[in-house]
C-alpha cells in the first residue's frame, strides 16, 4: 500500500488472488493433492474464508492475518504440521 505521495506505508496486504494463489500452493504442498483435487477444495472452501476475513469488502487482508486465514481454510491443520 502506498501513502497519499506514493511512496510505501510500510503496510502490506495480500487481494483476493494472491490469497487465492497462495492458498493453492498451500492446499497442494501440505495436502499433497494434485491440482484437479486442489482446485475442488478451494472451490469448496476459499470463498466463505475470504468473505470471514475481508470483513469490509475491500477486497484486502492484511498480510499478518494470512496464517490465520490458512488456518481457517484447511480446518485441522495440525493433520499437516501448521
Amino acid at each position: 500500500m502506498k501513502d497519499d505521495s506514493g511512496r510505501p506505508s510500510g503496510h502490506f496486504f495480500f487481494d483476493k488472488e494472491a490469497a487465492r494463489s497462495a492458498s493453492s500452493e498451500i492446499v497442494h504442498t501440505h495436502y499433497k493433492y494434485d491440482d484437479k483435487k486442489t482446485e475442488s477444495f478451494l472451490k469448496e472452501h476459499f470463498n466463505s474464508t475470504w468473505e470471514h476475513f475481508d470483513v469490509n469488502n475491500d477486497n484486502l487482508v492484511e498480510v499478518e492475518r494470512m496464517p490465520q486465514f490458512l488456518r481457517y481454510m484447511l480446518g485441522n491443520a495440525l493433520e499437516i504440521g501448521l
